[in-house]
């Protein structure tokens, strides 16, 4: 009976040890769930005598200094390269113009002709390649700055679409590319217009790079919807369609047409922000992104 009792008590013992231990491991989880929730500089403030969790306690402390220090790390370095790309875009952007410059300037030199003039229109043809990647960089860096300070106003869109393909006109029919248009008639929309135009300059040109033979964009809208299309035919089949608007991501896995991966990623940034969702859909060799905008997310 001695014994018995001896036993007893010492399971008593351990029953009372453990119901206290797992009250401080879950104190110690309700204060994890707080600190994940909220991140903040808060460390476990535990006031338990058991020496194990203590020490656990301290580790968990440890590592949480350490998560702390790495995030405060991460984040100068991320301001330092974001200060670094905006200098250095500007820096290029000085010297680009004037070559630009200089180009077209030459170009309407009637002396210049034969392998001179086409020398130049290569290197015209390369400048405003650099200048385009030039300007998507400084968009890409303004974004993640969150720079960008939106002047909603009602725009015409269908105007502004419009404009856009026939500036664009003559690069579709050297490269073969029919367009079929079916434009509803002013199309109006609060929008900012230079992000609008970023957009339309980024999926036609996406059109130009990437499609062939036929093209079609739509636009249609009414005073609660916006709705955009683009759809063209592939030269080569996509093989991520999914992961087509992640930055810096490109197909062109060869680099024979430069793509900076940046196109699409900021389209979708752009249209997030004006509160309008992105879709894109692959079938077989066609490729369609579709754009809409709603005015009760407005």
């Amino acid at each position: 009976m001695i014994i018995l009792g001896i036993i007893i008590g010492i399971l008593l013992l351990m029953c009372v040890y453990l119901v206290f231990v797992l009250l401080d491991v879950r104190r110690v989880v309700q204060q994890l769930d707080t600190i994940v929730k909220d991140p903040t500089n808060k460390e476990l403030n535990l006031h338990s005598k058991n020496p194990l969790v203590r020490n656990l306690a301290l580790k968990i402390n440890h590592l949480l200094n350490k998560h702390q220090q790495s995030e405060r790390e991460l984040y100068q370095v991320k301001n330092e390269e974001d200060v670094a790309i905006h200098n250095i875009a500007h820096d290029l952007r000085t010297p680009l113009t004037v070559a630009s410059g200089y180009t077209q300037v030459l170009l309407k030199q009637p002396t210049i002709n034969g392998d001179n003039h086409e020398s130049l229109v290569r290197i015209d043809q390369n400048l405003n390649s650099v200048a385009k990647h030039l300007d998507l960089l400084l968009m890409y860096n303004r974004l993640n700055e969150h720079e960008l300070a939106f002047n909603f106003q009602k725009i015409n869109v269908t105007n502004l679409l419009q404009e856009m393909i026939l500036e664009m006109h003559e690069a579709y029919t050297n490269k073969k590319i029919e367009l079929k248009l079916e434009l509803q008639s002013n199309c109006w929309w609060v929008a900012d217009r230079d992000a609008l135009q970023r957009i339309f300059q980024n999926l036609l040109g996406n059109i130009l790079e990437h499609g062939t033979k036929m093209a079609e964009i739509k636009l249609t809208g009414d005073d609660q919807q916006l709705e955009l299309i683009f759809k063209n035919a592939l030269a080569t089949p996509i093989k991520n369609p999914e992961r087509l608007t992640n930055r810096f991501y490109t197909e062109d896995l060869a680099r024979k047409s430069e793509n900076a991966g940046l196109g699409l990623y900021i389209t979708q940034r752009l249209t997030e922000l004006m509160h309008g969702t992105v879709a894109i859909h692959v079938e077989n060799m066609s490729f369609t992104i579709i754009l809409q905008f709603t005015k009760n997310s407005l």
